[in-house]
């Protein structure tokens, strides 16, 4: 045989034996959506505290017993960068498979095209607690799902209320009530405050009991500089600087955690702390809603609703991961070891009984059920941008304690022209 011929038949059998092996690493690797069987599932989340983020890894870990072939990979972004992380991976072929969302955001991200359109996909409606659907729709399109649904309220150090001899708030307590509580809660000594009355007071949540807001819920009209809004915004300014209630800019730097290093005797909180409060705190503590404005006892639904990135190259897995979390699984797990609000109708009655729930989470339980909370951003493309242009407004209120009313006035009208609202 010669040289040539021999090196011949060696290229074709080096040729045949490269297209067995391709096939075979084929066959293994493919899943019945066509894809890789060992599926790697990228969710991206801003979740990065330690206590929560071992939490949330024990529910990967069940999806992946049920669901072999398939892994979860959670990547973090900051809360304050998060939407532009998104935009920037989405744009630059990184887009995760999965995204907790932001709703100020949703708006924006439909706008964009980087959701997937959930409206064909099989979602059983009676599953779920009335209107949390609709939470995740855009223009009667669904783009997201909700894993949990619940309200931001009022966290208190018990201990210092009884120090201090003042009684625990009542669930229909009102500004007025809160404010006397602050003060009274509030400790100078020598010039110096030591111990405030409350750690927070988030913008949002005064709006909504006062009736104001920023956009109309409709996405037409700017009311922030309604009567209702410039009061919030006034009262909140007020806690910093005619009452000292609340920790000025300067006077918070370099602390943190005032409410858990018992330094706030109240924080504004949700069930999303109650484990680190449970673990980390050594005093007593409990919850009540926050207090009403002249729009009453109601609050600013804070839920996180999970897309599926429309570049995901698993839709099909993506989709049983997004299952397993808002209808599955995942919901009976993480009432029980996350304090997250289910949304499905089977654990309704677990709000009471999540994992290191206060004595006083009846009392979330009866907003959610009386449909005392509201939407907290209408869905938007430009409002996470509106809402970005506020920030500055009212933290430079606060911080050199401005007129509300004619700052938000000029804001407002700013806004009107930018954007093409009422």
């Amino acid at each position: 045989m010669s040289k040539k011929k021999g090196l011949g038949i060696l290229l074709s059998l080096v040729f045949v034996l490269s297209v067995f092996l391709t096939g075979c690493s084929g066959s293994k690797s493919e899943s019945a959506s066509g894809n890789s069987k060992d599926v790697t599932l990228r969710i991206l989340t801003w979740n990065n505290n330690p206590e929560g983020t071992k939490l949330e890894g024990q529910i990967f870990k069940e999806f992946e017993k049920e669901n072999p072939g398939i892994k979860v990979d959670p990547v973090f972004a900051p809360y304050d960068k998060y939407n532009d992380k998104f935009l920037t991976m989405s744009a630059g072929g990184d887009q995760p498979d999965l995204v907790w969302l932001q709703p100020s955001a949703m708006g924006q991200f439909v706008s964009k095209g980087v959701l997937m359109d959930l409206s064909d996909k099989k979602i059983n409606k009676d599953e779920y607690m009335p209107n949390v659907l609709k939470l995740g729709q855009v223009d009667g399109k669904q783009y997201a799902l909700i894993r949990d649904a619940s309200t931001t309220m009022i966290g208190y150090n018990k201990d210092m209320f009884d120090a201090a001899g003042v009684p625990y708030p009542k669930d229909n307590w009102t500004w007025d009530d809160f404010l006397d509580a602050a003060k009274k809660l509030t400790k100078v000594e020598n010039g110096k405050t030591v111990q405030f009355g409350i750690e927070n007071f988030y913008l949002d949540q005064l709006l909504t009991s006062n009736g104001g807001g920023l956009v109309s819920q409709d996405g037409k009209k700017v009311i922030i500089d309604s009567p209702e809004s410039i009061e919030a915004v006034k009262f909140a300014r007020d806690l910093i600087n005619k009452y000292h209630v609340q920790p000025t800019t300067a006077q918070s730097q370099g602390m943190t955690n005032l409410f858990m290093t018992g330094k706030a005797a109240m924080k504004m909180t949700g069930p999303w702390d109650w484990a680190d409060y449970a673990k980390n705190v050594k005093f007593k503590w409990d919850i009540v809603p926050v207090p009403g404005g002249k729009a009453g006892n109601i609050s600013a639904a804070a839920y996180l609703p999970i897309g599926i990135g429309k570049s995901t190259k698993h839709p099909e897995e993506a989709y049983k991961l997004l299952q397993f979390l808002t209808t599955g699984k995942g919901q009976d797990i993480q009432a029980k070891i996350i304090s997250a609000v289910p949304t499905v109708k089977r654990d309704a009655d677990q709000i009471t009984t999540m994992a290191n729930a206060p004595e006083n989470a009846k009392s979330l339980s009866t907003l959610l059920q009386d449909g005392k909370t509201v939407m907290n951003a209408p869905y938007i493309p430009q409002y996470a941008e509106i809402y970005t242009k506020l920030t500055p407004v009212t933290d430079n209120i606060n911080l050199k304690n401005l007129d509300p009313a004619k700052e938000l006035k000029k804001f407002a009208d700013q806004i009107r022209k930018d954007y093409n609202l009422k």
